[in-house]
């Protein structure tokens, strides 16, 4: 019989999980792009993620937690980043951050690097417990691993990453739980900008942008 009756399309790459993430001191990346997705915060205090460079431009700054000065970053919350750069016109709320107190997420292999389903498993399944997640110090942010979205909890506002067959990721955010579409689990999503832009308006242009995405496609982090 030929061979060829029983060639199938290999799909398992749609449940590769993505690698885990590092949070990497900006001071040690000189590198950084206006657009770039930062955490700040005061360690031992509290940590802020997805905050976004607005300038590539450093500053000088006394720093009222310590009376000190250092150079500094300026970044705002998404909101006001992407409601600018639709409307350059906007004035967008900024401050001058540390950059000794800033972070970046990186993925521990390069994007786009191969990575086989079987040396994933490990790293999505590895915590099984609120336990597994406690820290013994608030030094600085946590190092976040991948979990299948299906077991993540409410998917509405949650960021979620997702790969196509090439094995470039992407990110989304989940504007619904997952809904039976012809007989598929899927969650609608939205790229990360559309997020914050439906919050303000109502933009037509972006009405056919909203994903149906199979739920065994997505993964968040812990």
């Amino acid at each position: 019989m030929d061979a060829e009756f029983f060639a199938f399309e290999d799909i398992a790459w749609q449940t590769v999980p993505p690698p885990v993430r590092h949070p990497i001191p900006a001071a040690y990346v000189p590198d950084l792009d206006v657009g770039a997705e930062l955490t700040i915060g005061i360690p031992d205090r509290y940590f802020i993620d997805g905050q976004i460079l607005l300038r590539a431009e450093r500053s000088r700054i006394e720093f009222p937690a310590d009376g000190e000065l250092h150079e500094a970053l300026a970044v705002c919350a998404p909101i006001h980043y992407w409601t600018w750069r639709v409307a350059p016109n906007r004035n967008p709320v900024m401050q001058w951050w540390p950059v000794d107190h800033a972070w970046i997420y990186r993925d521990a292999v390069p994007a786009g690097a191969h990575t086989s389903a079987a040396a994933g498993e490990p790293a999505v399944e590895a915590s099984t417990s609120w336990l597994d997640r406690v820290r013994p110090d608030l030094g600085q942010p946590p190092v976040l691993n991948p979990i299948r979205a299906r077991g993540a909890g409410a998917l509405t506002g949650r960021t979620l990453r997702s790969r196509n067959a090439e094995g470039e990721w992407f990110w989304f955010v989940g504007v619904s739980e997952p809904i039976d579409v012809d007989g598929d689990f899927c969650v609608r999503a939205v790229p990360q900008s559309h997020w914050w832009l439906h919050q303000v308006g109502y933009y037509p242009e972006l009405q056919d942008k909203v994903r149906t995405i199979p739920l065994h496609r997505l993964f968040a982090y812990v």
